[in-house]
């Protein structure tokens, strides 16, 4: 009895180490979190906050199909991209810091699919006033996310990273 008792505690302790490993990595926003797909929760009814509720393209450049798909993850809202070749996971919103769009996407109400070469980006001040705009090329397929009344951004891979290219208000 003493021998199961110890044999579960420690099965406990490795458990628990593993789960801890497997938590968010704190990164900066430019860099993008990777996330282990056990932390996800299952796309479901409660995820079906944007519709459609994913987007298919070659995001990254790599000849392969990436996915992005609407995701909630403890109650936030955002967004996880797919690597169709690696698998590798991308998480912006959802808990984490992206552009200007925040930690939950929640005001995100509508997304598309970009496939211009160019698009506009508004530029700001340091006290946050907008500067202007410049063109902005893009290498690759990308998405928009954003409300029909205030703007948004274009999220695009841009040098090995995904990036907020922030549209108009």
């Amino acid at each position: 009895m003493i021998k199961k008792s110890l044999y579960f505690i420690a099965l406990a302790g490795l458990i628990s180490c593993e789960q801890q490993e497997s938590k968010l990595e704190t990164e900066t926003a430019e860099k993008i979190v990777a996330v282990d797909s056990s932390e996800l929760k299952a796309p479901d009814k409660e995820a079906n906050w944007l519709n459609p509720q994913y987007l298919t393209a070659d995001f990254n450049g790599d000849g392969h199909i990436d996915t992005a798909i609407a995701i909630i993850i403890n109650n936030k809202k955002g967004i996880r991209i797919k690597h169709g070749n690696t698998n590798e996971e991308y998480i912006i919103g959802a808990g984490n810091d992206f552009g200007n769009g925040g930690d939950d996407f929640d005001w995100v109400k509508n997304w598309n699919l970009v496939t211009d070469s160019m698009t506009n980006e508004v530029t700001f001040m340091e006290e946050g006033d907008i500067d202007g705009s410049r063109d902005v090329k893009l290498d690759y397929p990308a998405f928009y996310i954003g409300t029909e009344e205030e703007g948004g951004a274009t999220v695009a891979w841009k040098e090995g990273k995904y990036v907020w290219i922030h549209q108009a208000d």
